[in-house]
């Protein structure tokens, strides 16, 4: 082989190679995703709402998930005596809320959902509090 084709050959390996290290320290580490969804309760169907929480980039998403004229009100607070926050979808449904709230990535972030009629929370269709590690797997 010649030494201009080994040299060309090497060349592209290394390139290759920093092509592949640069696409691997450029993605996102392994995002950890929790969900909840509301409960069959007061005529409302189980799933009629859903909240998601993705710890890579601390994304919060509010769904309505059936048409039953409702809304779907979904809470978020870090610790478990933290203040909680509210994200209301009312755009209706297959519609979803997004949200981005920075969140330390030493804490932990609970989330809940409920059928939201007319501003008034259905209680009785709130998914329990989940909680998940803010912080990325290594």
């Amino acid at each position: 082989m010649s030494k201009l084709r080994r040299h060309l050959m090497s060349g592209a390996g290394v390139a290759s190679a920093l092509t592949g290290l640069l696409l691997y320290a450029a993605s996102p580490a392994a995002a950890v995703t929790i969900d909840v969804d509301t409960v069959a309760a007061d005529g409302y169907l189980v799933q009629a709402g859903s909240m998601y929480f993705e710890s890579y980039g601390d994304h919060f998403s509010v769904c309505d998930n059936w048409k039953d004229g409702a809304g779907v009100m979904g809470y978020w607070k870090v610790g478990a005596s933290g203040t909680q926050h509210p994200i209301y979808d009312g755009k209706g449904f297959q519609e979803c809320v997004y949200e981005s709230h920075n969140v330390s990535e030493t804490s932990y972030v609970y989330i809940q959902v409920c059928v939201d009629d007319d501003g008034v929370v259905k209680a009785d269709t709130c998914s329990a509090w989940r909680r998940q590690y803010a912080g990325t797997p290594a």
